[in-house]
């Protein structure tokens, strides 16, 4: 009825209101997590230049001073009176200073390398950090897009299923008081027109059983020269779905024969109708007379 349509339309029109907030709060969640990402990213960039810095500056820190007397020259430390000592003592004492530098030198590059690394090892640490926090917001942030995208593939399905189904009670409505009006009238002068046209409403099983019916009132029709007249009150709709609506008919039909002596007063009928959809047209497949 159209009471229980109107219900089911206000709980689909809120259930569709319903995916829509949901969608929306997905998608501003979305928006933060794209936000939280960038930042996270800038943030780890800035500790990329951070370390960078440190490193470059430690490589330009100035060699640190060595320990030990500074060697001289035998001419320079000397006294004037001894420039005529041997040389091959001299030759041996700068040999043995070149021998103590080469073995002071290989500390310098060591010091120097184990800063490069610490400031390379940190740098690594909080770039590790930020790409894991990285990858955990762009993580989130795919779970909500796909979320939102379910949310919104529902909501679509939800909504064309709706418009379906409103379009089909209101196109099998109108087939539905057609079908009621055909099917019970019909003039003695015009039958067979009248009896294919009503024919023409119905399929399945009520087809079979109206052509059998019109078959018998053919004969007694045209005997007593009976006119019978419907018309259609209302139409209210039971139940529906997209291929299949149930529809109750309110109509008051009046007839007469040759035989009467007065007109009689409309009957009123009430008729429940079963409309599929064939063809690209809505076919009554049940008729059942209520009252």
């Amino acid at each position: 009825m159209k009471s229980d349509m109107a219900a089911r339309a206000e709980e689909a029109a809120e259930a569709a209101r319903l995916a829509e907030e949901a969608a929306a709060k997905a998608r501003e969640a979305a928006r933060l997590a794209r936000l939280a990402a960038e930042e996270a990213e800038a943030e780890g960039e800035a500790a990329e230049e951070t370390d960078g810095e440190d490193a470059a500056k430690s490589l330009q820190k100035p060699d640190e001073p060595q320990d030990g007397p500074e060697v001289t020259s035998d001419g320079d430390s000397s006294p004037e009176g001894d420039s005529d000592a041997p040389e091959p003592a001299s030759a041996t004492t700068e040999q043995a200073d070149d021998d103590d530098d080469e073995e002071d030198e290989p500390e310098k590059p060591r010091k120097r390398s184990s800063k490069v690394k610490l400031a390379k090892t940190r740098g690594a640490s909080r770039s590790s950090r930020s790409a894991g926090s990285l990858t955990l917001v762009i993580a989130v942030l795919a779970v909500l897009t796909v979320a939102l995208g379910a949310g919104t593939t529902a909501l679509a399905l939800k909504v064309r299923e709706q418009h379906a189904t409103e379009t089909a009670a209101k196109e099998a409505s109108f087939a539905a008081s057609r079908a009621a009006q055909k099917l019970s009238s019909y003039d003695y002068q015009t039958l067979d027109a009248d009896l294919k046209e009503a024919s023409a409403t119905t399929t399945g099983k009520l087809h079979t059983q109206y052509d059998k019916l019109a078959a018998e009132l053919r004969a007694t029709a045209i005997q007593r020269q009976a006119v019978s007249n419907t018309t259609v009150l209302k139409v209210g709709v039971e139940s529906a779905t997209p291929e299949k609506v149930v529809a109750l008919v309110y109509a008051n039909r009046s007839s007469a024969t040759k035989d009467d002596k007065q007109q009689s007063l409309p009957e009123s009928l009430r008729i429940r109708l079963t409309m599929v959809e064939k063809d690209g047209k809505w076919l009554a497949s049940e008729l059942v007379v209520i009252s």
